[in-house]
């Protein structure tokens, strides 16, 4: 089956652990047999303590030695004794049954939940080693809908529908036998319903999964929304857009109960309808088994019996459709998992050398670099050597930060290479080549916890005294001293309670208590006010002695001191050189600084 095979694919991803699986199946069947035994009581009980009379075997029932014994002792017993017996078996069957069953359902259902937390686990796990360009692609509330709604439609399924299934199979097994045993043609008139009943609602199922995958992505869209509304208030109230946020909202909302109501009316129709159809097999049933019982074929207490066990057939029938209606529309969500699984890594982990510290030189060696099908790098050659400090600048879009990506491997070049001391930076590790390097970006990435750990972040075993080091040369300590609690203070979601330069300062701060060889700074000065950008530089300039720089910047008069700087214009080097040779050549440079400086 179809269906079944999308299911089982996920043993390609994770590790399936199947030992409380085959335990929960073993006490499965103990349980229905538990089950199935107990009805046995119902014959005696009838035929000898109710009715005085003889139980009678039903004739297609196989000729058992030991079964005929066990009839003779039970006609020639007293009522009274027979009814204790029976009540004392009945007790017993009970409990064997209650202590299986509650094995069986925590055995099947701690085996589904191992396989969704490892789903969950093994997508966040893919996402976080996936390259840059996976990101730019991709929106947050999609990524968050993966391992939320995606995974919580199996968790219905596997921790839940699982157990029911399993043991519904159990159990249809057990008093399929039984009452076919009793009469086995009056069992087949019985289970003519079967089919009719399991035809529509299959493929009820195929319309439920269209629906339920049209949901998941009404509720990426609704998760998008939310993040996006929570990011940017400060925009949206600036520009009045609450109202336009909260139609969108509306929208995708709306959405999300429409399709809910189509799965409600269709899931609605399934009960009524196997209720129907049950109740007239049941009532043919009774009619048949009634006249049987008036011909000596059997006697009434195995009419009463075949009658339970068709009851007891009958409700696992209907759990296992049930369950199928389940199964199909959480496989909706399985294609969109896959889909993170199968995704491919384009910056690859694949050197064997540690990345030794930087001697000589850095060389980009005709590097292109492209995103998709766009090129926003050509032919770059250039070089940086050990302790110099380079300016990287152009117009927006040039393509400057895109060396600062390509530098630490978040995006690999289609062309050319990248060298450390005449070596492919793509032979070293990307652990050992990151832990040369520290990035201060243009948006400060700061985490919802304390000043102390946005600064440690990413640095291990580090010293009270390294510590103080790294804040007073960035300057935090002249902000953080005066806050109530210090360096311990929560700066909250996207550090919201400080200023554009405050947080640079922190992400400047962790960059030197990384203690890198070669610093990055990418556009970190863009939007800041003057006295900001004042102090920053104040303490980019402590920052910067005896290590390799690279200075990306819109702003010239930012870069303007630095041993060499690089203009990069459409994707290519336009000129390189200082700052006063490169307005002495009176080129693209000079005209961006004289265009600056006429503001």
């Amino acid at each position: 089956m179809k269906i079944l095979k999308e299911y089982l694919k996920l043993r390609k991803f994770i590790k399936i652990q199947y030992r409380n699986f085959w335990l929960g199946l073993i006490t499965s069947v103990f349980s229905t047999f538990f089950n199935g035994a107990s009805i046995g009581a119902i014959v005696p009980l009838i035929d000898r303590v109710f009715a005085h009379k003889p139980i009678i075997l039903p004739e297609k029932i196989p000729d058992i030695p030991a079964l005929k014994n066990l009839v003779i002792k039970m006609n020639s017993m007293e009522p009274i004794l027979l009814l204790k017996l029976a009540i004392v078996f009945l007790i017993l069957m009970v409990i064997g049954k209650g202590v299986t069953f509650y094995l069986q359902n925590y055995l099947l259902r701690s085996f589904g939940a191992r396989i969704l937390t490892s789903i969950r686990q093994r997508i966040y796990e893919k996402i976080q080693w996936l390259s840059m360009e996976f990101f730019s692609r991709k929106k947050t509330g999609e990524l968050t809908s993966r391992i939320v709604v995606d995974v919580s439609m199996l968790d219905h399924v596997l921790s839940r529908e699982l157990p029911v299934m399993i043991f519904s199979v159990c159990q249809a097994i057990v008093f399929l036998i039984l009452v076919l045993l009793i009469d086995w043609k009056l069992t087949l008139v019985a289970l003519v319903i079967f089919p009719v009943m399991l035809l529509p609602i299959l493929n009820l199922g195929k319309k439920l999964r269209k629906i339920s995958r049209t949901l998941q992505t009404n509720w990426a869209n609704l998760g998008n929304i939310i993040h996006e509304s929570i990011y940017g208030q400060a925009i949206i109230k600036a520009y009045n857009q609450e109202q336009e946020l909260i139609e969108r909202f509306s929208k995708e909302n709306e959405a999300i109960f429409r399709s809910n109501l189509s799965i409600i009316k269709r899931t609605s129709l399934v009960s009524p309808f196997s209720e129907l159809l049950t109740t007239l097999g049941g009532s043919l049933v009774i009619v048949i088994g009634v006249s049987k019982v008036l011909n000596n074929e059997f006697s009434s207490g195995f009419l009463f019996m075949f009658i339970a066990g068709l009851v007891s057939l009958i409700n696992p029938l209907k759990s296992i459709t049930s369950a199928i209606t389940y199964v199909y529309m959480a496989s909706a969500a399985l294609p969109r998992i896959y889909s993170i699984f199968e995704e491919k890594q384009t910056v690859l982990d694949s050197g064997k050398k540690e990345c030794p510290e930087l001697k000589s030189k850095i060389t980009f060696d005709n590097v292109s670099f492209k995103y998709e099908d766009s090129v926003v790098l050509r032919n770059i050659t250039f070089e940086i050597k050990a302790g110099e400090k380079i300016g990287v600048v152009g117009p927006i879009g040039a393509g400057k930060s895109s060396l600062i990506g390509l530098l630490i491997r978040l995006y690999e070049p289609c062309e050319g290479r990248i060298l450390f001391d005449g070596t492919d930076i793509r032979e070293f590790t990307l652990r050992s080549l990151r832990s040369r390097i520290a990035v201060v970006s243009q948006e400060p990435i700061i985490f919802s916890d304390t000043i102390r750990n946005n600064i440690c972040f990413g640095s291990e075993k580090v010293s009270e005294k390294d510590f103080i080091r790294a804040v007073e040369i960035a300057r935090v300590a002249e902000f953080a001293g005066k806050l109530k609690d210090g360096y311990e203070t929560i700066v909250g979601e996207r550090g919201h309670t400080l200023s554009g330069g405050q947080k640079q300062l922190i992400c400047l701060a962790r960059a030197i208590l990384k203690n890198p060889q070669i610093l990055l700074f990418d556009e970190i000065t863009a939007s800041l006010d003057s006295q900001s950008e004042r102090i920053l530089h104040q303490a980019i300039e402590d920052v910067m002695r005896n290590r390799t720089v690279v200075f990306v910047a819109h702003r010239l008069a930012t870069v303007r001191n630095l041993d060499r700087i690089v203009v990069i214009k459409d994707g290519h080097i336009e000129e390189t050189g200082t700052h006063d040779q490169l307005i002495e050549k009176k080129g693209f440079y000079a005209s961006l600084w004289e265009y600056q400086h006429q503001k």
